[in-house]
Formats: structure tokens, sequence, C-alpha cells
């Protein structure tokens, strides 16, 4: 039988590894500052074209059941009845085309987002592989045997600031 020791690395400082854990672990008991990378995402808010859709169905409704209550149907031609329809369809043309907005405006939030995924994926691949002694309280990768300190964790776990390096560098080449 192979034991907990024997599986996890030494710690660089008390070169012990009785309390040694994955970060992630160190995360599920409540250490918060040692939380994952969070999932690259991008709200968009729709609740706009939400609210101005319901307001132009609304209308929509409204407009049709002036036009049943008119009950004025076959006794000739009323300019009134053709305001009342001609309103109802702007109604429901608007209202697709302000969803079609808020699908496009979502879609691209979606792309936007998936472009940080592979990025994501690195941050999570040395999030695993940090290991926690919580006698030292240190981080330490076990590949390098190397002490991590917060600064490091949070630029390994950041992939924002990559971007922003990369996009400063790309500039001051350009200059």
């Amino acid at each position: 039988m192979v034991t907990r020791e024997s599986q996890l690395p030494l710690c660089p400082v008390c070169h012990k590894a009785d309390k040694v854990k994955k970060l992630e672990t160190a995360y599920n008991e409540g250490l918060e500052r040692f939380a994952p990378p969070p999932l690259p995402g991008k709200t968009v808010s729709v609740v706009r074209y939400m609210v101005s859709s319901m307001i132009l169905i609304g209308l929509f409704i409204f407009f049709i059941l002036v036009l049943v209550g008119s009950e004025s149907f076959g006794q000739g031609f009323s300019f009134v009845e053709l305001a009342l329809v001609l309103g109802a369809i702007a109604s429901i043309i608007a209202a697709l085309i302000l969803s079609y907005i808020a699908f496009t405006k979502v879609v691209r939030g979606d792309q936007d987002a998936s472009k940080h995924y592979a990025e994501w994926d690195l941050a999570m691949e040395r999030y695993k592989r940090l290991l926690y002694c919580s006698r030292d309280n240190v981080i330490f990768d076990p590949q390098t045997q190397r002490i991590v300190s917060e600064e490091e964790l949070a630029s390994l776990m950041s992939t924002e600031a990559k971007n922003q390096q990369a996009s400063q560098q790309s500039t001051s080449l350009a200059h």
C-alpha cells in the first residue's frame, strides 16, 4: 500500500510531505485566496432590448384587442382598422428586429470569451500543478521545487495580464 506522503513531493521549506496538498484542495478547504482562475466570459446586457420588445408585444396585443373589439369587419373600408393592423404588424417586426440584435450581441460576447479559453486552459493546468504546504504557508511548483509568491500566483492565474503585456510590447515594437 502506498502512503499519501510518498505520493506528494516534499515541501521545499520544511522538506516534509505530511502537510502538502494540492492548491485546489486548499481552496476547497476554505482558503479563498487560492481560488482557481475565473472562466472567461463576457456579460452582455440585453435587458434594454427585452423591455423594448415586451412593450412592443404589449402594443401588438392592444392593437389586436381594439381591432377585434371594434366589430366593424366587412362594413367598408376604415382608416382606423388599417392603422391598427399596420401598427400590429410594425410592432411584430420591431420586436423581431430587437430580438435579432440582442441575439447577435450575445453571440459576439460568446465569441469574444471563447478567444480566451486556450489561455484559461493553460492557467488551469498551472493551477492544478501547484501545491500548498500548510505548515509553512507556502505555494510551490513540484516540477521546479520553487516557491511561488502571492504576486507570482496572481500573474500565473491571470490571462488578462498576458494579453495586456503582449499588446503593449507589440505597440512599443511598432514605434
